[in-house]
């Protein structure tokens, strides 16, 4: 599947170059806001940034993680016959679990309204966190870079917008993960995996149905 694309997520060197925390999330709150079109005179429901309340990764996990992702092996070009993404299929989620992943769901919104990106990556999979870090790693963010912005003090946004839209289309995949299909980019489909990890449910994958499913030069060999 195609890796987070780098234009979804700023790379923190641009925050550490001067640019504001919104700078860092405009993008993933750009995307996200993306799930409200097509709802005309619904009542949005933005979670506060309160409500992030998920315990921060340990900063020795997320060490590992950063020299796991420095290491991993660069495709040097992409293939030659682009491979379009196709949206998952599965039997639909029953209500429990669409409730549980639709509750990862709403935190992970609300520590973007929070400004919180350690938070954030409490709501990721250990894979999901090497793509983000070796997109960060890409744009030559440094280990000490990385840490020393994690470790500032966050700073919500001061208008907070990102809405929390209902899934309406859960499937569970032939592996156990559940993917939700909503709206896109292009309004054909944005696609979040979602995997579940002793009694919770994380952010895997993220990837839209706009876009060919071929890694682009440059993202890690799997």
């Amino acid at each position: 599947m195609k890796p987070f694309s780098a234009r979804r997520r700023q790379s923190v060197q641009a925050a550490h170059e001067g640019f504001s925390r919104r700078g860092l999330l405009a993008i993933v709150v750009a995307l996200v806001s993306l799930l409200a079109i097509g709802v005309p005179g619904a009542s949005l429901d933005v979670p506060s940034a309160t409500e992030c309340t998920v315990e921060p990764r340990p900063e020795d996990e997320l060490r590992a993680l950063f020299r796991q992702a420095a290491a991993t092996p660069v495709l040097d070009s992409p293939e030659a016959s682009p491979t379009p993404a196709v949206p998952p299929t599965g039997d639909p989620a029953d209500e429990q679990t669409v409730a549980e992943i639709s509750a990862t769901w709403r935190q992970f919104i609300a520590c973007i309204n929070a400004g919180d990106q350690a938070r954030m990556f409490a709501l990721f999979s250990d894979d999901m966190v090497r793509r983000q870090l070796f997109i960060d790693i890409a744009f030559g963010v440094t280990e000490e870079a990385l840490f020393a912005f994690l470790a500032a003090t966050p700073v919500p946004l001061p208008d907070p917008s990102v809405p929390v839209v209902a899934f309406t289309d859960a499937r569970v995949l032939a592996d156990g993960r559940v993917a939700v299909i909503g709206p896109g980019e292009l309004g054909r489909g944005d696609v979040r995996i979602f995997v579940k990890e002793g009694d919770r449910w994380l952010i895997d994958d993220w990837f839209d149905l706009t876009s060919s499913g071929t890694p682009a030069a440059g993202t890690p060999a799997t």
